[in-house]
């Protein structure tokens, strides 16, 4: 089907992460101005800054995440966890997602009547529209049911 990269897999969660941080300090006086700093990032997921920046510059690209430097300063959601989707956040990291086939027409002899030319563009196309349907507040939710 479709590889998800790691660091695709690392912007999810660190997007769940900011997700959790964003409810959290909506609940409580804004610690930070609701920037989850750098370091407190890369010490839960033991990453380097390097990798970290390597993963959020997409995201901030796509406009899904803010930042800001100094004291103060980390990443936090550019919009609320119900407003970002899965297929964005993979699409910031990877692309517009698609199959890992090619056009087999110029080595099938039986292309013609192959009824998998049909089947998989339907199959990933009901995968985009989960993903896009899924959000991070989704994400959040079943994750809290599940532990």
């Amino acid at each position: 089907m479709f590889n998800i990269s790691a660091k695709a897999d690392y912007a999810l969660v660190i997007m769940l992460e900011l997700a959790r941080f964003a409810k959290a300090n909506a609940r409580r006086a804004k610690n930070n101005d609701g920037y989850l700093s750098i370091s407190e990032i890369t010490a839960t997921r033991k990453l380097s800054p390097a990798y970290l920046t390597q993963i959020t510059r997409p995201l901030k690209k796509a406009s899904l995440l803010l930042s800001k430097e100094g004291k103060t300063g980390g990443y936090m959601l550019a919009k609320s966890p119900e407003a970002i989707s899965v297929l964005e956040i993979l699409e910031a990291l990877q692309g517009k997602i698609k199959l890992n086939r090619h056009d087999c027409s110029s080595f099938c002899a039986a292309f013609h009547a192959c009824d998998a030319k049909t089947v998989w563009p339907s199959v990933m196309s009901e995968i985009k529209e989960l993903l896009a349907k899924k959000t991070l507040e989704d994400l959040l939710k079943s994750l809290a049911v599940s532990s």
